[in-house]
């Protein structure tokens, strides 16, 4: 059983990509890092060994996502048993297997055993945010050890949603690997959804993302941002980022506020405000830009 405080173990694997960025990150698919809409909420129903939605953990300093790990040895073992029975289906028929037939069954019998074998032996699939430390853990292909980076150093894009494609677009965490295969995230509703969630939770100069099941954290997580002072925030908003409750809205307004305006082109604009004090006290904002 993971205790919640193995989570903050976690170490990091790596800093930087082996590939560099490509120069045009539209084309090469990466997503800004910016909240441009509202994620959908997390409620207590969804957190617990028990729940539909596996949230091991959920709180004010680390969410734990379990990623089903049965998708991919359900999919071979299908069409292992769909290749067995046929098999089966020409002996009984036929009396009779040639050598593409034995080869067949032996390959299905042995895909399936592998399936089995997998499932019960693969380390579970975790997606890890640290809030508290800006770390981001998730998995790798197989057996492979899971990646850990810094939240502004991950190369976030997105796969499918193209025009007569089967299924929606798809968040993905670019796996820092020769090949770069993504890694797709399961945090729930579109993927500019899941990436306003993933940036909103992991900017830990923000409250916490819309839900009940961060309600009985808020508290400590506005304490401690008021005893840091308020720092500004880290990443870039559309979306107002409001407090829980009004009392800590006008305190915080005292340091930062988000002001989302709209310019000439009708394009939002996020702009920070600062009181003379905060920007003696922090400098003038900047949002991280991921490298």
């Amino acid at each position: 059983m993971v205790k919640v405080k193995d989570y903050f173990n976690k170490k990091l694997t790596h800093t930087s990509y082996i590939k560099k960025r490509k120069k045009n990150a539209f084309w090469a698919g990466y997503l800004p890092f910016e909240i441009s809409e509202t994620p959908m909420s997390k409620t207590l129903e969804s957190v617990g060994k028990d729940s539909k939605k596996k949230y091991r953990v959920a709180n004010h300093e680390v969410l734990v996502s379990e990623e089903p790990k049965f998708l991919v040895p359900l999919i071979f073992s299908i069409i292992a048993l769909f290749f067995l029975f046929r098999s089966i289906a020409v002996l009984i028929t036929t009396n009779n297997w040639d050598m593409t037939e034995i080869f067949l069954f032996a390959l299905s019998v042995l895909l399936l055993i592998s399936c089995i074998v997998y499932y019960y032996t693969v380390p579970d699939k975790e997606m890890i945010l640290n809030r508290r430390d800006g770390l981001v853990s998730f998995p790798a292909f197989t057996y492979g050890k899971p990646f850990t980076m810094a939240v502004e150093k991950l190369r976030i894009g997105y796969t499918s949603g193209a025009s007569g494609s089967p299924g929606p677009a798809r968040l993905i965490i670019i796996r820092p690997t020769k090949k770069q295969f993504g890694y797709m995230t399961n945090l729930g509703g579109s993927y500019l959804q899941e990436l306003s969630f993933l940036i909103w939770y992991m900017d830990k100069n923000r409250p916490l993302p819309p839900g009940d099941a961060f309600d009985e954290y808020r508290k400590a997580d506005y304490k401690r941002r008021k005893e840091e002072g308020f720092p500004p925030p880290i990443f870039r908003s559309f979306i107002p980022t409001r407090e829980y409750k009004h009392k800590w809205q006008k305190e915080r307004d005292k340091h930062w506020k988000d002001i989302i305006e709209t310019d000439e082109k009708g394009n939002r604009v996020h702009r920070i405000w600062q009181s003379a004090e905060n920007v003696e006290r922090h400098g003038e904002w900047k949002p991280v830009v991921p490298q």
